[in-house]
């Protein structure tokens, strides 16, 4: 199974990131040389974010722990298991399953249940499971993501199992050409 690979950005993009990065530097540097005042604003905030960071992250860490020790002996294998090999592709199976320990926000390898929570087990943001989680899968099984909103999972993606699901639902990509 193909590993993700991230799009290389064109030149058009990567000129447009540069020109927005440069512009927020900019209007920063005219804020805090007219309103001086601003940067204890933007150093507070950023004092605060990282203190709230390195208040959640030991709670996050020790819920991965304690998943981690619940879970210890199980691997892909069961968690293969909670579909049916001739009705679900094995490739999106474990593209999901990969994927999904792959974007979990801890160091530690989580053994997955096809029942765990995205957001409530896992800890995914909504955000990360669909800008980039789900482009990551797509690509790894070859499926597309045209016509989504005909999938009759679109909506109900609240577990790993429905994650797997809605994939195997999705046409492959050279059956959209």
């Amino acid at each position: 199974m193909p590993q993700y690979e991230p799009e290389k950005a064109s030149r058009g993009a990567l000129i447009g990131y540069v020109t927005v990065a440069l512009t927020i530097i900019l209007v920063m540097v005219v804020v805090v040389v007219y309103q001086p005042w601003s940067l204890v604003v933007f150093v507070g905030l950023a004092i605060f974010a990282k203190i709230v960071w390195v208040i959640e992250q030991p709670k996050v860490e020790q819920h991965f722990l304690k998943l981690c020790q619940e879970r210890d002996g199980l691997s892909i294998c069961e968690f293969a298991k909670a579909f049916d090999a001739k009705v679900v592709d094995t490739w999106v199976i474990r593209a999901v399953y990969e994927q999904l320990q792959a974007a979990l926000p801890t160091e530690h390898t989580i053994p997955i249940k096809a029942s765990d929570s995205l957001l409530d087990t896992l800890l995914l943001d909504v955000d990360d499971i669909d800008l980039s989680l789900v482009e990551e899968i797509a690509q790894r099984t070859g499926r597309s993501l045209e016509l989504f909103e005909k999938n009759p999972y679109i909506g109900k993606v609240t577990t790993a199992q429905n994650l797997v699901l809605f994939f195997n639902h999705q046409a492959p990509v050279h059956a959209m050409k």
